[in-house]
C-alpha cells in the first residue's frame, strides 16, 4: 500500500511548481513586485510588475508557424509565408532557399512544407545539413516559463530533481537550444524584438553559463505574500530538496 499522505505532499512534478509560480505571479501584486526585483538583481532584466504576461510551456515557434495559415486548406498564401520563414532560418545558417527543392525531407507526401519540428534528423545528416537539426530541436522545445512585459522578456528553464537535458551522441544541450530559441524568436517574431534573457530556476546557487534563480528565493517571496494557503504550502514543500 502507498502512504496516506496527501498528493500535495508527494507530488514531485516540475510543471506543477511552475504552475504554482505562474498562478502566484498572476494573482498577487506582492509576488510580482518581489519577483521582478529578484529578476533585476539576478538576471539584469527589467520586468514591469504591472504589465506582466505569464506563459507556461511556451511553444511560440510552433504557435506562430500555425498562425501562418490553415495547414489543411494550405493555400498558396500559406505556402509563401512558410517558405519566407524557412528562407530566413536558412540564411541564419548560411544556406540558400534552393535547398527546399533539392531535398524531399522538407516536404510532406502532399507537397506541403513541413513544420521544422517534423524534419527527419537522419535525413538531414545524410544530405550534409546536420546544423539544421538544432532548428528541429528549437521548434520541438517548450521553455518552462516565459514572462513578458512591454520592454523585456525572461525565459526560465525550471529544474527540481532533474539535471539539464543533454545527449552525448547528438551534442544536444537543453540550454543551448533555449538560446537558439531566443535568437529565432528575435529574428522571426516582430513582437519579440526586445530584450530577452534566459535564466535557470534551480535548487543550486550557480551555473557556469546562465544566471540562476533559486527555488528558495521563490518560496520566500510567496510565503510572505497574500497568495492562497494551498499555493504557499505546496511550493514550500520544495524546501525538502534543498536539505538533501
Amino acid at each position: 500500500m502507498f502512504s496516506d499522505k496527501t498528493y500535495s505532499v508527494v507530488n514531485r512534478e516540475e510543471r506543477f511548481f511552475c504552475f504554482l509560480l505562474g498562478h502566484a505571479l498572476l494573482m498577487s501584486g506582492q509576488v510580482r513586485q518581489g519577483f521582478t526585483e529578484l529578476a533585476q538583481r539576478k538576471c539584469n532584466v527589467t520586468l514591469d510588475p504591472d504589465k506582466l504576461e505569464v506563459y507556461v510551456e511556451a511553444a511560440a515557434l510552433r504557435d506562430y508557424w500555425r498562425e501562418l495559415g490553415d495547414p489543411v486548406v494550405y493555400s498558396p498564401e500559406t505556402h509563401e509565408r512558410r517558405k519566407a520563414v524557412l528562407k530566413s532560418i536558412f540564411e541564419k545558417f548560411d544556406l540558400t532557399e534552393d535547398i527546399l527543392d533539392k531535398h524531399d525531407l522538407f516536404w510532406t507526401s502532399t507537397r506541403k512544407l513541413w513544420n521544422p519540428n517534423h524534419w527527419n534528423e537522419k535525413a538531414l545528416a545524410e544530405v550534409g545539413l546536420n546544423k539544421l537539426v538544432k532548428v528541429k530541436w528549437a521548434f520541438n522545445a517548450k521553455p518552462d516559463i516565459l514572462l513578458m512585459s512591454p520592454e523585456s522578456m525572461l525565459v526560465i528553464e525550471a529544474k527540481v530533481e532533474s539535471a539539464e537535458g543533454c545527449k552525448a551522441d547528438t551534442n544536444y544541450r537543453q540550454l543551448d537550444v533555449q538560446e537558439l530559441i531566443i535568437d529565432l524568436w528575435k529574428q522571426l517574431i516582430p513582437s519579440f524584438k526586445r530584450d530577452i534573457k534566459l535564466a535557470l530556476l534551480n535548487l543550486s546557487a550557480s551555473h557556469e553559463k546562465v544566471p540562476v534563480i533559486q527555488w528558495s528565493e521563490i518560496i520566500e517571496i510567496i510565503s510572505n505574500s497574500d497568495v492562497d494557503e494551498f499555493t504557499r504550502k505546496a511550493i514550500a514543500k520544495l524546501n525538502q530538496y534543498s536539505r538533501r
